[in-house]
């Protein structure tokens, strides 16, 4: 959906928005088609029902996830912004798409879908790097992902800077993926 990448971040950022200061530049970090073309490969290969997105920002990523989800099926995002949850719900109920993003900090509402007992059949995390290893600690504690169940994370490589754990993103980045390595509930592969 193109219109996902229509804001001028600058401009909204300084009319005050946003909670985070966000520049044009930050267009970056919506997904790009073959991210969203991988995640529908994923989605329909599990036939996917109950979606959670960890992270949904203008929502390229949760509609793609959407429009090829099982007959039935929702999305649950999750996003701090509110001009962005506000954005992705009208175009889910324009396009007749079961999504509904929740607004605040990611691990509040992942604590919150766990008390509530709610599972998804994919997950898909691409939100605050340092917090990776907590939201999947909250995930899999709290038995959300679904048995045959499938979790992606975005940046996990992170241009190598998780490797190299040249900065504080890429350190915190590596730590979870050695935990996820190490947990025997799953199996794990670093793309």
């Amino acid at each position: 959906m193109k219109d996902t990448s229509a804001f001028n971040f600058t401009k909204l950022s300084k009319e005050g928005k946003f909670i985070n200061v966000l520049t044009n530049e930050d267009v970056r970090m919506i997904s790009f088609p073959g991210q969203v073309q991988l995640l529908q490969f994923l989605v329909r290969l599990i036939k996917a029902k109950n979606i959670l997105e960890v992270g949904t920002f203008t929502g390229f990523g949760a509609l793609g996830m959407a429009e090829v989800m099982a007959a039935g099926g929702k999305v649950t995002g999750i996003e701090i912004e509110p001009v962005f949850c506000e954005f992705v719900n009208k175009r889910a109920r324009e396009h007749d798409l079961n999504v509904d993003v929740k607004e605040g900090k990611a691990i509040e509402i992942l604590k919150s879908l766990a008390e509530e007992g709610q599972k998804f059949d994919f997950i898909y995390i691409d939100c605050l790097k340092d917090e990776y290893l907590e939201y999947y600690k909250i995930i899999m504690d709290n038995k959300m992902l679904s048995p045959n169940g499938l979790i992606a994370c975005d940046n996990v490589i992170w241009s190598g800077r998780s490797i190299t754990r040249s900065d504080t993103d890429g350190s915190a980045l590596d730590d979870f993926a050695q935990f996820v390595v190490e947990d025997k509930r799953v199996v794990s592969v670093r793309l």
